[in-house]
């Protein structure tokens, strides 16, 4: 394929590519080293929430150097907190791939799939370093999309056998817990969020905006050693607990400053790394066995950058998807 024409990918055409959240991770890993030394671009989200609930979002990133991806990518989002009620997903999204040195676009495909991987492989970036290396339970509080893709990230990378799950509506947590059955997990339904977390190595809460009241998840109920990723912004924590966790990790410092200002439920720090400067120490942080983590994340366009180029490059091998004439 040329620069006359775009690759269309649908959902369906990236999930038989077999993209692993363990490559993504990696690719993801790339770009914020290729960050680090200028050699690509993260451009903060910016948006429109509506009154009701709805919301709308674009974010950018561009590779530009040796060690970033030969991309621009951009990504529009669309939610709605009322889409269950019309049978339709809780958040919609497309992306658009350009080739970093001609400008011209190559590719567009749906951002579902990337945005659900992407966020699960940056909570494994994180757990690579601050989980522990022999975590085998994990509690989920929310079941939708993100439980999925975590639990499914999250298993390639840690000995898991059991899988606790909480969810506002019961079907949709024991829809979940058939799921993780089904992978051969001891899996149960919890009655409560406190149950679901308890007692587990890793915690993922993804609670979506708009369904919950805030602030009514406790840190106390994170035992010691655990890691914990807060894929909803935090919004279901109570934000005075924020600093009882030793290790407090942000995807991007700017971008969760600026938010602070219009987002009430963003916990307001202070972080003691970002995903930059967690990647680029040239150790692996050392921290007593003791010491609890947590990751807090509002999305990063470096990796819907790095997932979308791992994507489009697998799908040009395998000649994946359709091709549009320009």
């Amino acid at each position: 394929m040329g620069q006359d024409a775009i690759r269309y990918l649908s959902r369906e055409d990236i999930q038989r590519l077999g993209v692993t959240g363990t490559a993504l991770a990696d690719a993801i890993e790339d770009s914020l080293r290729a960050a680090a030394v200028g050699a690509a671009e993260n451009i903060p989200k910016s948006g429109v929430q509506l009154a009701d609930g709805r919301l709308f979002q674009s974010i950018m990133a561009v590779g530009h150097g040796a060690m970033a991806p030969p991309y621009a990518a951009t990504k529009v989002v669309g939610l709605s907190p009322h889409n269950h009620t019309r049978g339709l997903p809780h958040i919609g999204s497309l992306i658009v791939l350009l080739d970093a040195e001609t400008g011209l676009p190559c590719s567009v495909m749906d951002g579902s799939w990337i945005t659900e991987w992407r966020t699960a492989a940056l909570s494994l970036v994180v757990a690579r370093r601050l989980a522990r290396r022999d975590a085998a339970s994990i509690g989920f509080v929310a079941c939708g999309a993100q439980a999925r893709s975590h639990l499914a990230v999250f298993m390639e990378a840690f000995p898991l056998t059991t899988v606790t799950a909480f969810g506002r509506r019961r079907e949709s947590a024991e829809a979940f817990v058939n799921h993780a059955g089904a992978l051969g997990l001891d899996a149960s339904v919890s009655d409560t969020p406190e149950a679901a977390i308890q007692g587990r190595d890793i915690v993922v809460t993804s609670v979506p905006d708009g369904s919950d009241p805030l602030g009514y998840l406790q840190s106390q109920w994170v035992k010691e050693g655990a890691f914990a990723s807060l894929v909803d912004l935090g919004r279901s924590w109570q934000d005075q607990d924020f600093e009882s966790f030793e290790h407090r990790v942000v995807d991007d410092r700017v971008q969760a400053e600026k938010s602070q200002k219009t987002r009430k439920f963003t916990p307001s720090g202070p972080y003691t790394a970002d995903l930059t400067e967690l990647v680029t120490q040239p150790d692996p942080p050392q921290r007593p066995p003791g010491d609890r983590a947590l990751f807090v994340f509002q999305g990063l366009a470096l990796a819907d950058l790095a997932a979308a180029a791992c994507v489009f490059e697998r799908a040009k091998a395998t000649e994946t998807g359709t091709i549009l004439p320009r």
